[in-house]
């Protein structure tokens, strides 16, 4: 069986880990194949012109060889990177952990592809940093299918609080996690201040792991014990 090729597909690496002496295991995102696992041969050698393109938060241009579940690469372009330090750099590790836990091998994500992009670029210019992982984890859950709604009806009271509950969704609750102006600045994306800001975190939380059920987050716990952004 001859090897299909795909030339120049924009990706950026999640996960890589050492394979044999001389290679690597990559898991990367692609922008329309979504997650796929590709052999890197001979990277690791030290006159490897790759060894310094394979890397974390760089958006690339990868072309491989597709004739097995695990691709082979062939090529790999330098197009930008964003590089993250300090409490960006471990955010950085929690939504690539995010795509890996919920998005399926193969399933394309073309416009998770540029919200992930977008993410890096606020965390490496340390912007609103909270708002971005909020809205990213909203992004996340809605592209795998697990997006809850949390639009309001519109008769519904202002004073109005609500609580989320698993299989059952968004219900109004007097002592719920999240007020009525929350979800709609929510619903519209609109930049969150205030009490907005620990109500989305406790709201993303709790529909994060209704679907998690009970599989801890590495990089959450990592960097919950550095900061209370997640």
């Amino acid at each position: 069986m001859s090897a299909s090729a795909v030339y120049l597909q924009p990706a950026f690496i999640l996960q890589h880990r050492p394979y044999r002496e001389t290679s690597l295991l990559l898991e990367v995102f692609t922008r329309d194949y979504g997650i796929i696992p590709v052999l890197a041969k001979g990277v690791r050698k030290e006159k490897s012109r790759l060894a310094g393109v394979l890397l974390p938060f760089t958006l690339l241009r990868i072309s491989y060889l597709d004739k097995n579940e695990l691709k082979t690469l062939t090529e790999a372009e330098f197009v930008c990177n964003f590089p993250l330090q300090r409490l960006g750099l471990y955010c950085g590790f929690y939504v690539n952990e995010l795509l890996q836990v919920f998005l399926h091998k193969h399933d394309p994500h073309s416009e998770l592809f540029q919200c992930y992009q977008a993410c890096l670029a606020d965390l490496h210019a340390n912007q609103a940093i909270e708002q971005t992982l909020r809205y990213f984890e909203l992004s996340v859950l809605e592209e795998s299918g697990y997006g809850a709604e949390i639009d309001v009806e519109q008769d519904s009271k202002v004073s109005e609080r609500y609580d989320f509950f698993p299989g059952l969704g968004l219900v109004v609750a007097s002592n719920g996690c999240v007020s009525h102006d929350t979800l709609q600045l929510l619903a519209c994306k609109s930049p969150l201040s205030g009490s907005a800001l620990p109500e989305a975190k406790l709201l993303l939380r709790k529909m994060l792991d209704e679907h998690l059920q009970g599989k801890p987050l590495k990089s959450r716990d990592v960097l919950a014990k550095i900061i209370k952004y997640l």
